[in-house]
């Protein structure tokens, strides 16, 4: 089988195309809803990402989003496989709860710098088996995402190294980047899907005047570093890397592999 076959199919799987490419295209994400809600004064901010993972099924799996200091739990990620082959991922927290927690440059397990978010300042919450949930809030933009390992793709990583490969996509008015992060060692190679997801939150909820101090201090405080610049920009490695993982997603996807978290 031709690596350019290959390539097709998994970019039917995984969507690896811009969403500029052309609108009616496959992608990996196929639906998106994002709430935010303020209870007692606390912003609450909620992500349900409906995936198309080809044959491959996430784990029945929710991790609680635990304040780093202390054992209060701020909300939750859940991976779900659902009805028609489909996947999920749904994020839901607690934002004002984490007001004193320090923002700083995020990475994904690989040791890479996130998708979409860069090198602006994150908040980012270890969620258990090496999975991170991110968090970036600034006076003119809100992203949100996750980053779980996968076990099966530690064999993808053994074989490419450390890279990303990160399509943007544009659904409703989210613009976010879903995709893969690889690295040589167990543990550095799984799924991420971060979110710009501005347009769906209230920023005057966000900073209001009771919370202003403390909620601007996840963007470093200053006005200047309070500025989010998102990168829109897809990611993607060399074409013979590319098609590497290509052709081993593909034999995951033929295997209907049932995807275990580290």
């Amino acid at each position: 089988m031709s690596t350019s076959f290959l390539k097709i199919v998994t970019l039917v799987m995984l969507s690896l195309v811009m969403s500029a490419c052309g609108k009616g295209k496959p992608q990996v994400v196929t639906g998106i809803q994002v709430q935010s809600s303020t209870v007692d004064q606390d912003v609450y901010l909620a992500l349900k990402a409906d995936l198309d993972l080809g044959a491959m099924t996430f784990p029945a799996v929710t991790l609680p989003i635990i304040h780093p200091r202390g054992q209060t739990q701020l909300g939750s990620v859940e991976l779900l496989p659902v009805l028609g082959g489909k996947n999920q991922i749904k994020i839901s927290v607690n934002v004002s709860a984490l007001a004193d927690i320090r923002a700083s440059q995020a990475l994904l397990p690989n040791g890479n710098a996130v998708p979409l978010i860069a090198n602006n300042p994150t908040v980012t919450i270890p969620l258990g088996a090496g999975a991170q949930l991110y968090l970036t809030i600034g006076a003119n933009a809100v992203a949100l995402g996750v980053a779980v390992p996968i076990k099966q793709f530690d064999s993808i990583g053994s074989a490419v190294g450390a890279i990303n490969l990160f399509p943007v996509f544009a659904i409703d008015k989210v613009v976010g980047a879903a995709g893969i992060f690889t690295g040589k060692q167990a543990g550095q190679n799984g799924f991420a899907l971060i979110a710009d997801i501005t347009q769906y939150v209230n920023m005057q909820d966000i900073f209001v005047p009771q919370q202003a101090a403390d909620m601007m201090k996840m963007a470093m405080v200053q006005e200047e570093e309070a500025i989010i610049k998102l990168d829109y920009s897809s990611q993607a490695p060399s074409k013979a890397k590319e098609d590497k993982i290509n052709s081993m997603i593909y034999n995951l996807h033929k295997k209907k592999a049932k995807l275990q978290l580290r």
